[in-house]
């Protein structure tokens, strides 16, 4: 573990390569915490906030970095790391600075496929759904593995593409799509704030996110399954479809809309083993080379019997 508080470096230069958004929206983080505003975003951020608790009380360091702000609610609350940051790549949301029992949040402006940190400075890693709504997740995944400790902890947050928020998911995106081309241009903010959540991102299933891990020589410690109610923004149809979430638990038909999986990061040491020289015995052995003791005995026999 890193025990300097001081992880950020000088910025380096940004990749001039130019990559294609998922999804044609000008600002899909702002879209996110304005859905985090409502009853149905209330209801889901009460269920990753119970799964993410209980894995960061679990969890021991001295810096945690959390990419992607979901909204003003303490994600990293229940951290026992001593310091903690929260970097958000949309320069339309504020820089902000709170105080959780007497442990600094520092917010911070920044793109996350080229962090300005230094190299294996952190300790833990969260990520509510970033994969998910930014452009290069897999540029994201490399920049995590360069700033993790060894023995260091990813945690994310995802929605499940094969469940009823899946094909709410889909539906949205067709519908999106086909406007999109035919208005020839980005959604603007008017129409952003009519598309439900999580229609403006693209779904990583946890198989996949976990074979990219893999790839990084990540282990997958923990997944955690929550809220297999579907995606209805009525408050009233909320409450009475509970009931699904203890079904779902005790049943393995109905997909859950979001998963938690925590990665550890592995750093494999080579110890060099000398390798054990033994004779052949096809060049050395009883018919090639007589033992000295057995000459002298059969001599002395023949001088004996003369």
């Amino acid at each position: 573990m890193n025990n300097s508080n001081n992880i950020f470096k000088p910025f380096r230069k940004k990749s001039k390569k130019n990559h294609l958004k998922p999804l044609p929206f000008i600002d899909p983080w702002q879209m996110v915490r304005n859905w985090y505003s409502s009853d149905l975003g209330q209801a889901l951020l009460s269920s990753e906030k119970y799964h993410l608790n209980k894995q960061l009380e679990q969890i021991f360091g001295y810096n945690l970095l959390q990419l992607g702000c979901l909204d003003e609610f303490e994600l990293s609350k229940k951290s026992r790391t001593l310091y903690q940051y929260v970097l958000e790549s949309s320069g339309s949301i504020k820089q902000q600075a709170q105080v959780y029992q007497k442990k600094t949040c520092t917010h911070v402006i920044t793109g996350f496929d080229n962090l300005a940190i230094q190299n294996q400075s952190v300790d833990v890693v969260i990520l509510p759904h970033t994969l998910e709504f930014e452009m290069n997740p897999h540029q994201i995944l490399r920049e995590v593995d360069r700033i993790l400790v060894a023995e260091g902890k990813a945690v994310f947050l995802g929605f499940n593409p094969f469940s009823l928020w899946g094909l709410w998911h889909k539906y949205w995106e067709l519908k999106i799509r086909t406007f999109a081309n035919k208005a020839n241009k980005k959604i603007n903010q008017s129409a952003d704030s009519l598309v439900p959540l999580p229609s403006c991102g693209h779904l990583i299933s946890q198989k996949r996110l976990g074979d990219w891990l893999k790839l990084l020589g990540f282990d997958i410690e923990h997944i955690s399954e929550y809220f297999y109610r579907p995606p209805v923004s009525n408050s009233v149809l909320l409450t009475q479809f509970e009931f699904m979430e203890y079904a779902g638990k005790f049943s393995k038909l109905l997909p859950a809309g979001g998963y938690l999986l925590v990665a550890t990061k592995r750093v494999s040491t080579l110890t060099p083993i000398r390798q054990s020289w033994k004779l052949s015995k096809t060049l050395i052995g009883s018919k090639t080379i007589e033992t000295a003791g057995f000459n002298s005995h059969k001599n002395k026999k023949g001088t004996h019997g003369q």
